[in-house]
């Protein structure tokens, strides 16, 4: 079972209200507090090569000097073809300079479909370690 500071619950519920009225905007975030690491994941990725690949955008902040963030999805039968689900992960180094980042991640597995998946993201920062989850939507584009 993960932990969440008192902090990082308040901003997801923050965040909540307002993204509501705008179901396309919204998105897990994940915080160590307000001098720790944050990271959020974009609703959407896109796939690409073949379904071996997907890229996946993140929000991230830390602070410190440099961090790693490791990406795994999920994607189940029916969205994927293959009836044991496709899986993968992918990691990319972040800048901790405090301020928040635009990071791409490429995942690689195997046999993801354009449908529903499950994306989950540890960012591991000198300010603190960080994980969320949430569900997205891969497309083709």
């Amino acid at each position: 079972m993960r932990k969440r500071s008192v902090l990082g619950a308040a901003l997801v519920l923050a965040a909540a209200a307002p993204l509501a009225l705008n179901p396309a905007a919204a998105s897990a975030t994940g915080s160590t507090g307000s001098t720790g690491s944050q990271v959020s994941i974009n609703q959407y990725a896109d796939f690409n090569f073949n379904g071996t690949q997907l890229d996946v955008g993140l929000q991230v902040a830390c602070r410190g000097g440099t961090g790693l963030v490791n990406v795994w999805v999920d994607q189940y039968y029916p969205d994927t073809p293959d009836p044991l689900g496709a899986h993968g992960g992918g990691v990319m180094d972040v800048v901790c300079d405090g301020k928040m980042h635009n990071v791409g991640v490429t995942v690689i597995g195997v046999i993801f479909d354009a449908g529903k998946a499950r994306a989950t993201a540890t960012l591991t920062a000198p300010s603190g370690a960080v994980t969320i989850s949430r569900s997205i939507v891969v497309r083709v584009v």
